[in-house]
């Protein structure tokens, strides 16, 4: 895995590094073991922990393997579910989806409904920079479960197993998270897409 630069965070990335902090310690691993694991300084795991750095996506899925915590754990699925109706966010929960979770090198997710855990779903909006990456070149992510994805705008790469694909905006790909895969934006404008991740 690659390490993050000192980029500054805020938000949900708190919030996430917050969560890996929490797990961490309940299960007794320090910053240095689980960042050996990692493969990544520990300098920058406790910047992470602080909502002072930003990781790969390849990272975070890295991170909730060795925990074992799902995406919705990490994400920190908090928000009072018994004011959500079918998914739907109250006006009072919507705040706390408003913000972004920015990961290095210019990739987004926003999450677009307040799924339950028992639902094992993550439903989000993505955005990728020009230039952007899911996960550095020769170390892809994987994690459990499938990703279901529909490009709004742009052109999306997407490497599955060492397999190049381009999605344009209005296609859509399932991908099984334990297949090594890398998702990457090529061109010079933003790409949007939906994603349901689920584990």
């Amino acid at each position: 895995m690659a390490t993050s630069g000192e980029r500054r965070g805020g938000g949900l990335g708190v919030s996430v590094g917050q969560n890996v902090r929490a797990e961490r310690e309940r299960l007794g691993i320090s910053v240095r073991e689980l960042a050996r694991r990692l493969g990544v300084s520990a300098s920058f795991l406790s910047q992470f922990e602080l909502g002072q750095s930003q990781a790969a996506v390849s990272t975070l899925f890295a991170i909730a393997t060795e925990l074992n915590l799902s995406l919705d754990d990490l994400l920190g699925n908090d928000v009072d579910r018994e004011g959500s109706r079918n998914g739907r966010l109250s006006r009072e929960d919507a705040e706390a989806f408003q913000e972004y979770l920015s990961f290095q090198s210019g990739v987004r997710w926003k999450r677009l409904a307040n799924t339950t855990p028992e639902h094992h779903v993550q439903f989000l909006l993505t955005e990728y920079d020009p230039g952007s990456d899911s996960a550095p070149e020769g170390a892809p992510q994987h994690h459990p479960g499938d990703d279901y994805g529909y490009v709004l705008e742009g052109t999306l790469t997407i490497d599955i197993d060492g397999e190049r694909r381009e999605l344009e905006a209005g296609e859509s790909i399932h991908m099984r998270g334990d297949v090594p895969h890398r998702l990457r934006n090529e061109t010079d404008s933003l790409v949007r897409a939906i994603w349901f991740v689920t584990s």
